[in-house]
């Protein structure tokens, strides 16, 4: 072929592909089971700006890697922003909210730690608290206790006294025999000759023979399910003792021959013993679910506490002390306190103290009062610095005051020192007063069908005990749940401040848009 006809039959082929890629549908003709497809003129013939943009990508690729993931932070940080803003809320202004040091809401971690540890299996954490009045027949304690064994596992009263003056509402406590009940609180002529008092700050001198019999009161069976069930009693005892020994039988519900279920009376194997410096822990192994038990005691000793627990979970001690301010802790051995927490796995001290401060609180007693209760939190924290220490302040409080009933002029007072003292100290403080409605609250709490306060507008009925128990433990589980919730996403201390961050940096944007808004208008 000619030259010529070579070079005119190339650009007649051109042209017909260039008519091709024009009149080409832009998305294909579907053909069969496929779509048959034919570039544009733009694509035939890319311009320089189109080569140079597929040449040399106009982003870094790492660049956009980083830019993405920063993306994909910040979408996460908003999710996570959204549901912390729930919490921070009611951290803020919660009336049952707890004040923190710092205002740290991460306070409870290690608590919450371990109580995990303990529902899985791995021993009891136990709690005690103690308290003034309020807590008097196992009140608040109770509700407390049924609160969190439900939550975590466990069962049992926990810890009681050899010798038990008040009846508890929960439990039937019965001893006799050769067994005299000495105190560091209340009845001065109570008083023991030395300072070993043990972890209920009282302990029973035996000089003989004697019985101690406890079970769940029968007139509680729709109440406190969490009070049965425990498979092990453990005696505190002190080291200055003398023919001492200890028996257990105790009574289980198990099925007889027809199936059905009946109360059994059962004798526990001989106790193991744990010997430590200044106490010996007597611990019976129960092979079956206990109700109740009775523990024979005999020859010389001292009786610090029985406690009946499960072998997992949690265990909430109640330790009324009438009249007190818990101005105790530091005319306590050391050394024995801090074996028995150590013995009984203390995690945590509850110390609700305050209403037996109120009358007498004046600007003049504010010192002594700081001083006094300083000292009491130094004690604990010296003597047992792996619990944690919570406390809980008085109840609104009211007295006819010219022909009126109201708040004791010195409540708000003591409330504002004994927060202030627990702050400094590292304590969380959880504020009664406040939970009930602040002044005058404790009148309508009175008034309330059924009531929850007494006609002395001091003390709770069992129904108010029970309901400020509840509350407690409402406030406390948003505080779990907000463990939960970081475990869940795995948001440690930086990421925590990381998303903080990011949502203050919202609020300021938030906060400049609206004032550009105000400045428009």
């Amino acid at each position: 072929m000619k030259p010529f006809n070579t070079f005119l039959c190339i650009i007649c082929t051109f042209l017909l592909l260039g008519i091709l890629c024009l009149i080409f549908p832009k998305d294909g003709i579907p053909f069969l089971s496929t779509t048959l497809r034919f570039p544009s003129l733009s694509e035939m013939f890319p311009t320089k700006e189109t080569s140079d943009s597929l040449a040399t990508p106009k982003e870094d690729p790492e660049e956009a890697i980083r830019r993405m993931l920063e993306e994909t932070k910040k979408k996460e940080f908003a999710a996570y922003a959204d549901s912390l803003k729930y919490y921070e809320e009611f951290f803020k202004n919660g009336a049952t909210r707890f004040d923190l040091p710092d205002n740290d809401p991460t306070w409870f971690d290690r608590f919450f730690l371990n109580l995990e540890i303990a529902s899985l299996g791995d021993g009891v954490v136990r709690i005690i608290h103690y308290g003034d009045s309020q807590l008097e027949e196992d009140r608040i304690s109770s509700t407390i206790r049924e609160d969190l064994q439900t939550m975590f596992g466990g069962a049992g009263p926990g810890m009681l006294p050899a010798v038990a003056k008040i009846p508890a509402m929960t439990v039937s406590h019965i001893n006799s025999g050769d067994l005299s009940r000495k105190l560091i609180f209340g009845d001065s002529t109570l008083l023991a000759t030395h300072n070993r008092y043990g972890p209920l700050a009282q302990l029973a001198e035996l000089r003989g023979a004697a019985t101690i019999t406890f079970r769940k009161r029968d007139d509680r069976k729709n109440q406190f399910p969490h009070i049965e069930g425990f498979r092990q009693v453990r005696v505190l005892v002190g080291k200055e003792s003398s023919n001492f020994s200890a028996s257990l039988t105790y009574e289980a519900m198990l099925e007889n021959e027809e199936g059905k279920t009946e109360i059994k009376k059962l004798t526990a194997d001989s106790p193991t013993i744990q010997e430590k410096e200044n106490i010996s822990v007597y611990t019976f192994k129960l092979p079956h679910k206990a109700s109740g038990a009775t523990l024979r005691l005999q020859g010389r000793a001292e009786i610090y506490a029985i406690a009946a627990d499960d072998t997992a979970g949690v265990a909430v001690d109640n330790v009324a002390m009438r009249g007190s301010s818990g101005t105790i802790f530091h005319k306590i051995d050391k050394k024995m306190l801090a074996e028995s927490y150590e013995a009984m796995n203390v995690k945590l001290l509850i110390l609700q103290y305050g209403g037996n401060l109120v009358p007498g609180m004046n600007a003049s007693t504010e010192k002594w009062t700081k001083k006094v209760i300083s000292r009491q939190i130094k004690t604990l924290k010296e003597v047992y610095p792996e619990a944690d220490i919570l406390f809980i302040g008085p109840a609104d409080m009211c007295k006819q005051i010219n022909g009126k009933l109201q708040s004791y002029p010195g409540l708000n007072r003591t409330i504002k020192i004994l927060r202030e003292i627990a702050l400094e100290e590292g304590l969380a403080y959880w504020d009664m007063h406040r939970v009930m409605g602040g002044n005058q609250s404790m009148i309508s709490w009175v008034k309330r069908n059924p009531p929850l306060g007494f006609s002395d507008y001091i003390h709770f009925t069992r129904a108010g005990a029970n309901h400020m128990g509840d509350l407690f433990s409402y406030s406390l589980r948003m505080y779990y749940d907000y463990f939960k919730f970081r475990e869940a996403h795995k948001i440690d201390d930086k990421k925590l401040n990381d998303i903080q961050a990011f949502s203050d940096s919202l609020k300021k944007e938030e906060v400049k848009n609206d004032s550009n808004s105000v400045e428009e208008l």
